[in-house]
């Protein structure tokens, strides 16, 4: 007997229904959820999806609330990762004088470069 989920994979479950469009999405959602992901505390590719926005790592047995279908690591950890780039940017470059707190994060940039709409009055 052959495999008759090959192209769709786990939303083959629902057949002819729904839409193609719909069961790639489901599929896709699935796949991401469903793997393996990196555990921040051990880095170990054992962290696994025990309900809606719970992950548990095998590894280390770290348990951390996140998004639904994929673990993302907490604003805190994502501001420190840019500020060590950033630090690092400017050692590349030689630069003796420190960056201020602005300058290392580049959303800050990116919002100050940003007009601001004009309310209509």
């Amino acid at each position: 007997m052959s495999k008759r989920t090959k192209k769709v994979g786990s939303s083959g479950r629902f057949g002819a229904r729904y839409g193609v469009r719909i069961r790639k999405r489901i599929a896709d959602v699935e796949k991401q959820s469903k793997g393996r992901h990196e555990c921040p505390k051990c880095k170990a590719v054992a962290m696994g999806r025990e309900a809606s926005g719970i992950w548990v790592c095998r590894h280390c047995g770290a348990k951390l609330a996140s998004s639904s279908y994929m673990p993302t690591p907490p604003a805190a950890v994502r501001r420190e990762v840019a500020e060590v780039l950033a630090i690092a940017k400017v050692k590349e470059t030689g630069v003796d004088k420190m960056p201020e707190e602005s300058e290392l994060l580049p959303e800050a940039e990116e919002k100050a470069d940003k007009p601001k709409k004009a309310s209509k009055e």
